[in-house]
């Protein structure tokens, strides 16, 4: 088994320790020691468990494993008091079975077995045993002791340890293996390990496990993509932007280069190195960052294959049962998305000119309700190395668009669901199904293991031998349930031998014959040191070549008939859960339309979708995710009202209504916006096309027009350009007086009116009045005037008298003047 895994764990640990960061995630807790009763229960295959009376024994450890050419074997394990009373001497005897399991039945009977056929092969004592206390023993058995004397009965062969107390007693057994060197031909063993939210603890110990897997030659992780931390980096680079040639930059003043003929087409200038995100300042969001930097490099650098889950482990079979080609679509997109390299996940920033390569949606699901027969078979290449790069830690990172071939055409629906009706649509010759333990069972009894793979008619269920069909891959049961089953101290040891003599026995069955075998953990398995622990135990015997999931699903099909595969089943609480999330994205179409950017209104509702349908939730969980994404959905489209208002006075004939609406969108959103009178004699013209900011409140304009008077009741209606109503819930009183500001204004007018005829006459009476009194005194001095000539006329002096004239008044004064002395 390659180690290579470990080694990668280890420097991992090793590069954070040098940059002072702790193994554990930030904020996250370590986790606890699990126990045999943490994940699955114990497995059918490992028997029933002995009857204790007073003393427990747990066989905890043993020294060799796989006895080959040793002295001596060792046994280690404690003693547990259980009784009422201190135990003077307690005594211990080891058994041995003497036969070798020819099966897998066979050995679940020896395990359950009270009183098996066994060799006493040791014994030993342990005095002054405490009541509740747990005593430690070591037994230590020569192999020429044990009944292993036939070369040709090698494997596993059962062994107890018993204790005795006068009335007390209580054992333990375990499996010990015999490798006599018999020829043999390995077996070709793939499993696969999930990662998925249902198991996934988040921690640093759980990091160490998947890249100690992630190295282990043989185990293949399906991962969900929402696991795989994702850098701050962009992970795509820019688009190019054309730049018109010579000719039409000179041209464009005059004509539309777009109307001329022949013009030459535009060329791209080089993409724009892209802008680095900011390393983050904050101490705890940096260590983080760093942490989970490490981890992806680490895992891509490691894995050698990795199979693409659908966002959330959806369930790929519910989804094409339920011919809802959208939701499909999602899940292929998810899948094709899948990063595989350091820079697709965001820690290294796109490279200028478009180098960085992109996920291929070659052998991925198709995007129709069930998966296209004519997909491309080859699943995406692993990227050739690039360029030293810098990535989001600051540090050089050597391959960063290097990474692990992602299988992106794989399925692996839930129990319930997998049956002919899904495997119609994946029937193409490069894709292949991972089908439940449950499923494709041998139809009848036969003494040895046939191929892993079986090609199955999606019309009739029926196995098929001439290699047409979907491909699916048929699990070894009692493998996969003991990989699932986080067992602890003695049980650890257990599962770990039971692995082992598993697959010895496979071996035995036709020892020149190399079988293929496949086992997937279940999807709640806890991912552990422990696990990491049974897979090595399983790849570690010469009987074991360790197979690579693509080796695999490419090896040899089956020639034994298997049991029929049925259509699968849809649960009505997963059928309903898909048609409520799909009509709730219905009903959002029209206010998605109705925005500037409708994918974002998507985007904020359509991550919760696969994980609401997720192979590891019940139906009825599957409902209940559905229905707190449709409440999300129910609240986006209330998020458009109109807010109270009180009763409106509408004194005029017509006027712009105003209308306060609220939008608690992060976008703008256009609206329809009119009222709907309760009587003909408002009538509103809708307002087309109004933007409401986002956020916020906007006033809108509604024109209306009164026919006579009243008080009537007046509905606010908003809808989207097509129709669909956002808001039509409130409503407000509006008190016509149509009329009444014509009657007031022409009231107004007339006094104003007459005010102003009013001026105009008394101006014209005060002017007349100044005219007659400016004619009268005209005349009176007209007439004094001609009296006055009329006079001196008749007084007149001659020429010579006038200085005598009493009128003439410079003569009388120059007269006086000059009679002065």
């Amino acid at each position: 088994m390659a180690r290579r895994g470990v080694w990668v764990a280890a420097a991992c640990a090793a590069v954070m320790v040098m940059l002072g960061l702790p193994l554990h995630e930030a904020g996250a807790a370590p986790a606890p020691a699990a126990t045999s009763t943490d994940g699955q229960s114990r497995p059918a295959v490992m028997g029933t468990l002995p009857t204790d009376s007073g003393l427990s024994v747990s066989i905890d450890s043993l020294s060799p494993r796989i006895i080959t050419s040793e002295s001596e074997v060792v046994i280690s394990g404690t003693i547990r008091n259980d009784s009422p009373t201190t135990l003077a001497s307690v005594a211990l005897e080891v058994f041995v079975a003497n036969e070798t399991p020819i099966s897998v039945s066979a050995l679940t009977t020896q395990l359950s077995d009270d009183e098996p056929d066994a060799t006493h092969a040791a014994s030993t004592t342990l005095t002054d045993v405490a009541r509740g206390t747990t005593t430690p023993f070591e037994i230590r058995i020569p192999t020429s002791s044990l009944p292993l004397s036939d070369s040709d009965e090698w494997g596993p062969r059962v062994t107890t340890v018993a204790a005795s107390s006068g009335s007390f007693s209580g054992k333990d057994r375990t499996i010990l293996v015999w490798d006599s060197g018999a020829q043999v031909a390995a077996s070709r063993v793939s499993t696969v390990v999930p990662w998925t939210s249902a198991n996934a603890a988040n921690n640093q110990a759980e990091r160490s496990a998947i890249l100690t897997l992630a190295g282990t030659s043989g185990v293949t992780l399906a991962v969900d993509p929402l696991l795989i931390p994702r850098g701050p980096q962009p992970t795509a680079v820019p688009s190019p932007t054309p730049s018109p040639t010579a000719d039409e930059a000179q041209s464009g003043a005059q004509s539309d280069p777009g109307k001329q003929s022949g013009a030459a087409s535009p060329s791209p200038t080089p993409s724009p190195t892209p802008t680095p995100a900011p390393t983050a300042t904050d101490p705890a969001r940096r260590s983080q960052d760093l942490q989970s930097e490490a981890f992806v490099a680490s895992f891509m650098s490691t894995a050698s294959e990795v199979i693409a889950l659908p966002d959330g482990d959806a369930d790929l079979g519910a989804l094409a049962l339920s011919g809802n080609s959208g939701f499909w679509n999602l899940a292929s997109d998810s899948i094709a998305s899948f990063p595989s390299t350091l820079r697709a996940s965001g820690w290294v920033a796109p490279t200028p000119g478009g180098a960085t390569p992109s996920p291929s949606p070659s052998g991925q699901p198709s995007a129709s309700a069930t998966p296209s027969p004519t997909a491309t078979p080859s699943p995406t290449a692993t990227p050739s190395p690039a360029a030293t790069a810098v990535g989001q830690s600051a540090t050089q990172t050597a391959t960063p668009d290097s990474g692990p071939t992602i299988l992106r055409n794989v399925a692996w629906p839930a129990d319930t669901t997998f049956g002919t009706s899904f495997l119609a649509g994946f029937a193409s010759a490069d894709q292949i199904t991972i089908a439940p333990t449950s499923a494709l069972t041998p139809a009848e009894d036969v003494p040895f293991t046939s191929y892993a793979r079986v090609n199955v008619n999606p019309a009739t269920g029926e196995t098929t031998t001439d290699g047409t069909g979907a491909h699916t891959l048929a699990q070894q049961g009692d493998i996969a349930s003991i990989l699932s089953w986080n067992a602890s101290g003695g049980d650890q040891l257990d599962a770990e031998q039971a692995l082992t003599a598993i697959t010895a026995i496979i071996a035995r069955e036709r020892p020149s014959s190399s079988r293929t075998l496949f086992a997937a953990a279940d999807r709640t398995t806890t991912i552990n040191e422990r696990l990491t622990h049974r897979l090595a135990a399983l790849y570690s015997p010469r009987w074991v070549n360790a197979t690579s999931f693509s080796d695999i699903a490419a090896s040899e099909s089956t020639d034994l008939e298997r049991t029929t595969v049925g259509p699968g089943a849809l649960p009505d609480d997963t059928w309903t859960a898909i048609d409520s999330m799909a009509s709730s994205l219905t009903n959002l179409t029209p206010l998605a339309n109705a925005t500037d950017d409708p994918n974002a209104v998507f985007d904020s509702v359509t991550p919760a979708i696969l994980p609401a349908l997720s192979v590891t939730s019940t139906p009825s969980e599957q409902l209940d995710a559905a229905t707190a994404m449709t409440s999300q959905v129910t609240t986006m489209l209330s998020s458009v009202t109109v807010e109270p208002s009180s009763a409106v006075n509408l004194i005029n004939k017509s006027a712009k209504f105003p209308v306060l609406i609220r939008n608690n969108l992060d976008w703008p959103v256009r609206v329809d916006v009119t009222l709907i009178p309760d009587d003909p004699r408002l009538r509103a013209t809708p307002a087309l096309s109004q933007e409401l900011a986002a956020r916020g409140a906007t006033t809108v304009e509604v024109p209306v027009g009164a026919i006579g008077s009243g008080d009537i009741e007046v509905t606010y209606k908003v809808t989207t350009s097509d129709g669909y109503v956002l808001d039509d819930s409130r409503t407000v009183t509006v008190r016509m007086r149509a009329g009444w500001e014509d009657a007031i204004t022409a009231v107004i007018a007339s006094l104003f009116g007459l005010l102003f005829l009013a001026g105009i006459t008394r101006s014209l009476r005060s002017r007349s009045a100044r005219k007659k009194q400016a004619s009268d005194a005209n005349e009176a001095s007209a007439s004094q005037t001609d009296a006055s000539q009329t006079d001196a006329t008749d007084e007149a002096p001659r020429p010579d008298e006038a200085s005598d004239t009493p009128h003439d008044t410079t003569d009388h004064e120059t007269d006086t003047t000059k009679e002065t002395p």
